[in-house]
């Protein structure tokens, strides 16, 4: 039977620091079935204790399915700030279910949440800040079209657009900014949609040499971190 010790060995195997191996972790705690790991966090959703709910929704996070997306709802839903905050990080696997994208909605859309929190449910709809891989889930597409309708919700969805790298859907979307009547959208749309996309020059953060060739080469797009980039070549590294 797990315990919170087994779930607190594999969370460290699940680390990106880490020198446990997830396979040795399994071992470690008696090789539970992926089932068996999913029903004993949904379960502990309800535990008093919000460090055991976090603890339980970075172990979700690494899974897919209908019953693991009820613990991580659980955790959106959660009133503990915290625990909130881990579950929209824990939301990437789910984002083709509709009950999660519109529980994001809801914290994205809600004056009584914290600012921080509602930033955080946005940037996880509109990119999670340049990582999303591939183009808009169905359910992301439909709350991203419904959203920009919101003004004050326009710049930080476009700000997200622009920092993925170019798809259908994602270029329908800058398709409209770059036919709005507000000059800074359209320049943003346009310039992504003519090659080039924006990152964070912490993206390479081990990789100085790309980082000077960015900062020398390339216009900042916001601050002093965030530079206009051209879309990759075929030859990793190199810009085109």
């Amino acid at each position: 039977m797990l315990t919170i010790r087994d779930c607190e060995v594999l969370r460290e195997a699940y680390s990106s620091n880490s020198s446990l191996a997830v396979d040795e972790a399994w071992r470690r705690i008696g090789s539970p079935t992926v089932d068996a790991l999913i029903a004993y966090a949904c379960e502990q959703m309800s535990n008093p204790d919000r460090n055991v709910r976090v603890l339980m929704l970075r172990l979700l996070a690494r899974q897919r399915g209908a019953h693991a997306a009820q613990g991580v709802r659980s955790g959106l839903r959660d009133s503990q700030r915290r625990v909130c905050a881990v579950a929209i990080q824990a939301c990437p696997n789910y984002l083709d279910r509709e009950d999660i994208v519109w529980q994001l909605v809801s914290i994205a859309t809600d004056p009584g949440r914290k600012l921080k929190l509602r930033r955080r449910a946005l940037s996880m709809l509109s990119g999670d800040e340049g990582r999303w891989q591939g183009d808009l889930r169905n359910p992301v597409f439909a709350a991203l079209s419904t959203l920009i309708q919101e003004e004050k919700l326009r710049f930080p969805i476009l700000f997200g657009l622009i920092r993925l790298e170019m798809a259908p859907r994602i270029e329908g979307l800058l398709a409209g900014f770059a036919e709005s009547g507000d000059e800074a959208e359209r320049m943003l749309a346009k310039r992504a949609l003519d090659g080039e996309l924006v990152v964070h020059i912490d993206n390479f953060a081990d990789n100085p040499d790309r980082q000077r060739q960015i900062m020398a080469r390339c216009d900042i797009a916001y601050g002093r971190m965030f530079y206009w980039m051209p879309r990759e070549s075929p030859v990793a590294g190199q810009l085109v």
